[in-house]
């Protein structure tokens, strides 16, 4: 027998749901009193790397039936750089790049003097998440593998938060694990927020590129974990929860993916020695389509002027890269941040990576054992960078809404206006409208 659908399963319960409230109104004024003192309960799942086209090339019944019965975005536009630790932590916070300080998925404090490579550590984040909003406003959060949630120490810590990222554990034992969590919670209040993550259409991205059959393949298993996830959330909140709450589910990706067809070494690019690096007086450090240059390390500001002078004269005569000081950025990127962002910042277009497994220049992804699939680049130049939204709501569906295109600076106050709290300090106030 073909197996049904959470949705399918959900949709049975959810006549007999209205029909107890109906029958059962006085009831339910006792247990929740008034109508406006109904609470939310929201379970974000982050898919990491989902373009929007990929929802529309193989089987997935769990996303089609959000879209039919919830409210979708199939152009949720990234921040810049449209890679994984900077637009979690756009979205959890609903800050740029400026503001919460997370430039790239590897990067240099000249503040610390310390470099950071995919860390776990909460406390880099210089912007209010919203499992913090939500926890100094009264709510309880779980929240395990979303990006810089780990760690979290403090008064208004996550109820639940993991202590690092396990790059050994299933994306099925993720989700498992977040439902155990959930389901074994015995604190008052119940759980309000509970948030999730999702990485294996990002990692077979990368080694296989976008348009792979493997990545269809890792999207049908993505389904079926959401699917699964979904179902457990249902039966948790309806015994936790009273008569008159609502439950969200709702189901992000950080970025999108386009195809590598060169890649490029940054110290050859910028024309730095390995031994400068090695000293530290000039380090360079790349991730995807983007090179930071630090010259950290140069203490005389006329040498660290004429060293940055060189790295731009090295990088000029290449078409396919682009060099900004710090101080000229664009603005709209809101990227200049003042410890974090490099002196001079390169970035390369779609098709482009960096690599530094090369002897010459560029070579290809076969030569440089490189990605077959990046990202990071400008959605606005490349629209491959998009990401996709998607709501769904119990008991009362909203009905198949496309919301247009969303921006990730607005998941943040999305979430806190559905849980009934305040935006953190300084995030965008404009959250996505639902019907």
């Amino acid at each position: 027998m073909k197996r049904r659908t959470f949705f399918r399963r959900a949709g049975l319960t959810l006549g007999l749901a209205l029909l107890l409230v109906l029958v059962g109104c006085a009831a339910w004024r006792d247990r929740t009193g008034a109508a406006g003192e109904s609470r939310a309960v929201v379970v974000w799942i982050s898919v990491d790397g989902v373009r929007p086209d990929y929802l529309d090339r193989t089987e997935l019944p769990f996303f089609r039936r959000m879209m039919e019965e919830g409210a979708y975005s199939l152009a949720l536009a990234p921040v810049f750089p449209s890679m994984t630790f900077p637009s979690h932590a756009s979205q959890a916070t609903g800050v740029t790049v400026d503001r919460h300080g997370i430039p790239m998925n590897s990067f240099f404090d000249t503040a610390r003097g310390r470099r950071y490579a995919y860390p776990p550590f909460g406390f880099l984040l210089e912007a209010e998440p919203i499992w913090t909003t939500a926890q100094r406003q009264g709510l309880r959060v779980a929240v395990h593998d979303w990006v810089l949630s780990h760690r979290q120490s403090g008064a208004y810590a996550a109820a639940y938060s993991g202590d690092r990222y396990d790059d050994r554990m299933t994306d099925r034992q993720r989700v498992e694990r977040l439902e155990r969590v959930w389901r074994k919670d015995t604190g008052r209040p119940p759980l309000q927020l509970v948030m999730g993550y999702q990485v294996m259409p990002d990692k077979v991205g990368h080694e296989f590129g976008p348009n792979a059959p493997e990545v269809d393949a890792s999207m049908r298993a993505t389904d079926a974990h959401l699917d699964w996830m979904a179902e457990q959330a249902v039966r948790i909140f309806r015994r936790r929860m009273r008569r008159g709450d609502v439950l969200y589910f709702i189901v992000t990706s950080d970025h999108g993916m386009s195809e590598v067809h060169t890649v490029v070494h940054p110290l050859l690019l910028a024309g730095v020695d390995r031994e400068e690096e090695r000293e530290e007086k000039v380090l360079v450090m790349a991730s995807g389509t983007l090179a930071h240059v630090y010259v950290h390390g140069i203490a005389d500001e006329a040498e660290r002027e004429r060293r940055l002078d060189a790295v731009i004269r090295s990088v000029a005569p290449h078409a396919f890269a682009t060099v900004y000081r710090r101080e000229e950025l664009p603005e709209r990127w809101g990227y200049a941040h003042p410890t974090r962002t490099g002196d001079l910042v390169i970035t390369l277009p779609a098709g482009y990576t960096f690599g530094r497994r090369l002897e010459a220049l560029t070579g290809t992804p076969a030569e440089a054992r490189a990605s077959l699939g990046m990202h990071g680049c400008d959605v606005a130049e490349n629209p491959e960078m998009n990401g996709i939204l998607l709501i769904w709501r119990y008991p009362d569906p909203l009905g198949g809404v496309d919301l247009g295109p969303t921006h990730s600076l607005q998941l943040h106050a999305t979430v806190a206006r559905l849980l009934g709290i305040q935006p953190a300090e300084g995030a965008y106030a404009g959250g996505v409208e639902l019907p």
